[in-house]
């Protein structure tokens, strides 16, 4: 028998997380100038190189919700905050090739790149990746709509529709229910897209790009 799914409740979500950090999307393979927040691989690469500290520790969303599990080991602490969890938590410390490796990893699995700054702060002090049904941003974004509180997008996907072969990777690609199929073809809502680089990067006709949100 499938267990029953777990969620989130709403109070849970306004009270411990909502209004509290912001959180934006990590799209693989998309060059950025600038301060822009959604960032590619490379400037992960550069956050976490210039990190005095990382730390790797599984992912708690999934752990309490428990509707997928691996990989667990995609959430990286930076600087200050990967002391704190080293120090307090469960948290290891890593490498930057450990790290890049993980954000890899995790990204083939289909999960969201997040990275969050806290309340008062400016600099980026956590990375996790993040599915719809654990996660209690992606989570609120979709069930309640949180999206202009929860995150920061400058790009979302767009759609070459005389490319598209209408095969489905993309739907079970998008954790944000921007992507279905309708009798057999290919329905794409952008207002729903969040620009994270899941579906561009496993699209087999090369339908998808990015490009900058109006």
């Amino acid at each position: 028998m499938t267990p029953e799914k777990k969620d989130w409740t709403r109070e849970e979500l306004e009270e411990h997380t909502v209004g509290k950090m912001t959180a934006v999307t990590i799209p693989v393979n998309i060059s950025m100038v600038g301060a822009q927040r959604i960032l590619d691989l490379s400037e992960l690469e550069g956050i976490l190189r210039s990190a005095s500290v990382i730390s790797q520790e599984e992912c708690g969303c999934r752990k309490k919700v428990g509707n997928c599990i691996d990989p667990m080991d995609g959430c990286l602490g930076i600087n200050d905050l990967a002391t704190e969890l080293i120090e307090k938590d469960n948290a290891k410390q890593i490498t930057l090739k450990e790290g890049l490796e993980a954000m890899q990893r995790t990204y083939d699995a289909g999960f969201v790149h997040m990275a969050y700054t806290f309340e008062g702060k400016d600099e980026i002090e956590y990375i996790c990746s993040c599915c719809s049904c654990c996660c209690h941003s992606l989570s609120a974004a979709i069930r309640f709509g949180y999206e202009d509180h929860v995150f920061s997008s400058k790009y979302v996907a767009d759609q070459d529709d005389e490319k598209c072969a209408s095969c489905g990777t993309c739907v079970d690609r998008c954790q944000f229910k921007a992507r279905t199929l309708v009798d057999g073809d290919l329905e794409f809502l952008q207002d729903k897209c969040f620009g994270c680089g899941l579906c561009m990067n496993t699209c087999p006709e090369e339908a998808i790009s990015m490009v900058e949100r109006n």
